[in-house]
């Protein structure tokens, strides 16, 4: 295959092998948590090994190629969904605090070479293989972690040779990671019918590729551009127009399978003398699919992080055994999970490595994964069986789950989604208009573990009692208790992280009601 190295580059060295299978060369800044806000290179914050590090940079490159092929060749049929079930799932196994399990990476990378070889078959004139990419697939355990080597961002960068540029492309990576996970959830939820059209779906798949292939090339070869650092700013704009449509998409297909959602209490308190299950994460579609399986069996189930948003939706709060929400966010899990008393059902990113405590209890499904921690697809069989093994919650667990939640609360209000605000856009508008408010804080977005994240709570705190504050994502979790003006909430919490549509929509509906 042809390769794209540059001026005097040359695969590595001998040398350069063998001391990469000494201490393999790691770099990862694709989190903000990132060691001392530079990059991880000796082990990640979030616990990811240089070797994991390195099997998911090889994977994602592998990924970048699909994309080549796949806008080069157009692919249809069963080889398109083969396509797009990889590439959604396992590039969304490599964010952040998604999949530790280096055996997971193992079958991706299988997935991955053989599906390249029948693509390539159907695409005669796509571009050349990135660099990094090494010419078959190794076998043996190390050779695989050396080959890991050049996929690295060490390596590629140095092929590069313009930090600004290889930072400004690796930015517009991430985004495009983001976009991929978005997707992997519509399209679960897309799978019993078509619940937005078929032109939708192909141009957002057209224009992933057509981005993975741009990536591909830009992140691996020296420039032959002159403005190529403008072009990799135009793709950073592509991947968050895409962005928009594909979480439009998302927004579409959650309030037509769940209804759109509407404001809710959702009580913390558990309920004593019955099993329970609990499930984080981000996943609707397997939260769902669980609660259909638990129905009649004494079970109740409880959600946490970012599934807190799951209560808006009138038809998952027709189960009855939806039982409410424990804890608070994700950076908390440690010390929350070894207070729930019965299996954890982790559905995607936000996954912390579990501790004795309940490494046990813990199950993982979709992207999500962990070395010895078991997974669990459509048939929750196994875990429902460890839940009615479990000891049912009592007065003793009780007080330990109630300690876990938001302090002072015994219930979560969100639901607050584009359609239930579009009821009271007029009033706030008409609040706007008569001076009583004055400052719309946005304060959303994913939480992280750094103690310089009470910035957020200060922030919140601190806001004018003229102001609301719309929310989104599980940041939320430190910003309860803010009061009323002029007898609505102040706090309007709208949902997980996707839900950030939910803000653009009724700030454009505000804007559009004040003229």
């Amino acid at each position: 295959a042809q390769r794209c190295w540059g001026p005097g580059v040359t695969p590595f060295s001998v040398g350069a092998q063998i001391a990469t299978l000494r201490a393999p060369q790691m770099l990862c800044f694709q989190c903000e948590q990132t060691a001392a806000g530079k990059g991880c290179t000796v082990h990640g914050v979030c616990s990811k090994t240089p070797q994991l590090a390195g099997l998911q940079d090889l994977h994602m490159l592998y990924n970048l190629h699909i994309c080549q092929l796949a806008h080069s060749s157009r692919p249809e049929g069963e080889i398109q969904q083969e396509c797009v079930s990889l590439l959604l799932e396992s590039t969304y196994a490599t964010m952040t605090n998604a999949n530790f399990d280096e055996a997971c990476f193992d079958h991706y990378l299988h997935r991955a070479t053989d599906l390249i070889v029948r693509l390539a078959a159907q695409a005669p004139h796509a571009p050349p293989a990135p660099l990094g990419l090494p010419a078959s697939l190794p076998q043996a355990r190390s050779s695989l972690f050396v080959s890991a080597g050049p996929a690295g961002l060490l390596a590629r960068s140095a092929v590069v040779g313009d930090d600004d540029l290889f930072g400004v492309v690796e930015m517009a990576t991430y985004g495009w990671k983001g976009v991929v996970a978005h997707l992997y959830h519509a399209e679960l939820l897309q799978a019993g019918g078509p619940l937005y059209s078929d032109t939708e779906r192909a141009e957002a798949y057209q224009e992933l590729f057509r981005v993975g292939s741009y990536l591909a090339q830009a992140g691996s070869c020296r420039p032959l551009e002159s403005h190529a650092l403008d072009r990799a700013l135009a793709e950073c704009f592509a991947v968050g127009a895409l962005n928009l449509k594909v979480i439009k998409m998302l927004d579409a297909v959650q309030c037509h399978k769940f209804g759109s959602p509407s404001p809710t209490d959702v009580p913390t308190t558990p309920r004593l003398g019955r099993q329970a299950v609990l499930v984080s994460g981000h996943d609707l579609h397997t939260l769902h699919s669980l609660l259909l399986q638990t129905g009649g069996q004494g079970i109740d189930v409880y959600t946490h992080g970012d599934l807190l948003a799951a209560h808006g939706y009138p038809e998952l709060r027709k189960f009855e055994h939806l039982a409410g929400h424990f804890g608070t966010h994700w950076v908390h899990q440690v010390n929350e999970f070894r207070h729930f008393p019965g299996p954890i059902l982790m559905t995607s990113n936000c996954l912390q490595p579990p501790t004795r405590k309940y490494a046990d209890r813990l199950w993982t499904s979709g992207p999500a994964g962990f070395h010895g921690v078991r997974r669990v697809s459509d048939d929750f069989s196994p875990l429902i069986g460890m839940a009615l093994d479990s000891p049912s919650v009592d007065e003793t667990s009780s007080s330990k789950m109630l300690a876990c939640g938001v302090a002072h609360t015994i219930s979560l209000r969100t639901g607050f989604g584009h359609e239930a605000m579009r009821e009271v856009v007029d009033d706030i508008a008409q609040l706007i208009r008569s001076g009583t408010l004055k400052h719309i804080f946005v304060i959303g977005g994913g939480d992280g573990t750094e103690l310089r994240r009470s910035y957020f709570r200060e922030l919140a705190l601190h806001t004018p009692a003229d102001s609301i504050i719309l929310t989104f994502g599980c940041v939320k979790f430190r910003l309860y208790e803010h009061g009323t003006l002029a007898g609505r909430p102040r706090l309007f919490d709208m949902g997980q992280s996707s839900d950030v549509y939910s803000v653009l929509v009724v700030v454009t509906m505000l804007a559009e009601a004040l003229g």
